[in-house]
């Protein structure tokens, strides 16, 4: 049973004070902190259209995306917490609601991302320039970049999950990006992160370009491990359809305990997951 379900509220607060606590209670000491989403009830945050979490578990830190602008590095500073500690920054993707927020991280950061973070690209919908802030090569000379196409451990509970195998036959039919020759923006470097726990896996996802369902199964092949405890971020499910119920079915059929659905979630959708699920 999935029996969690938040997304109209702060996630700031629910993460950080909900969903950290628990986890510290239960799964040794795992905390996930919501820096920047795009719902956000709590005038102390400062929020944009975007994503950005940081991750506390026993072996390290990570940073995983930076929304548009600074609110992910005020509402760290608000909450107490100290990036530099950070092992590394995973950008989920090259999409500049995940990546426009590099402008104010610390020169010489260590990232991880897939080689195609750094192509071109332009939003359908407003005809305007939609990538990384940076070209590749002041990218690669501004920060301390690791691209990777494979998955790659980052710590003994962290693994960042590489180019994603698109097996479902109902998810990335649709792509909100073009690329410079017109064609449409299949967002390969569409990835997340999986952390190890001993009650199952936490799949973290930026967008899910990649399909979430194809993610959460990336995350149990490359860790070798098939509970699915939760997964959190932005589903890309904008309104009720076939890919909406496939992946309802999906997350029953893997017992998946917690849902936490943010980002490019429709309130549409999560309504229905909460009707469905709940």
């Amino acid at each position: 049973n999935i029996n969690k379900y938040i997304f109209k509220r702060n996630l700031l607060f629910i993460f950080d004070n909900i969903l950290g606590k628990w986890y510290n209670k239960n799964m040794g000491n795992v905390k996930i902190s919501v820096l920047n989403d795009d719902r956000c009830f709590n005038d102390l945050f400062k929020h944009c259209h975007g994503l950005s979490l940081f991750v506390e578990t026993e072996h390290a830190k990570v940073l995983f995306d930076v929304g548009q602008d600074d609110s992910y590095f005020h509402n760290a500073k608000t909450l107490g917490l100290n990036l530099d500690e950070a092992k590394c920054l995973v950008l989920s993707h090259g999409h500049y609601d995940h990546s426009d927020g590099l402008v104010y991280l610390k020169e010489g950061s260590k990232i991880i991302c897939h080689p195609n973070c750094t192509i071109w690209r332009r939003a359908k919908k407003t005809g305007k320039y939609n990538g990384l802030p940076y070209s590749k090569e002041d990218f690669t000379s501004r920060f301390d970049v690791t691209f990777s196409k494979e998955p790659v451990k980052i710590s003994e509970d962290i693994y960042f999950l590489g180019q994603i195998e698109r097996k479902t036959d109902f998810e990335c039919k649709e792509f909100p990006s073009t690329i410079e020759d017109g064609s449409d923006d299949i967002a390969l470097d569409d990835t997340g992160i999986a952390i190890k726990t001993s009650r199952g896996l936490i799949v973290i996802s930026g967008c899910g370009h990649s399909g979430i369902c194809n993610t959460v199964e990336q995350a149990r092949k490359v860790t070798g491990c098939k509970e699915v405890l939760a997964v959190l971020g932005g589903f890309h499910l904008k309104t009720i359809n076939n890919q909406v119920e496939k992946t309802i079915e999906y997350f029953e059929k893997i017992k998946v305990k917690e849902l936490y659905l943010g980002h490019c979630t429709s309130d549409e959708v999560c309504d229905y997951f909460k009707q469905k699920l709940n």
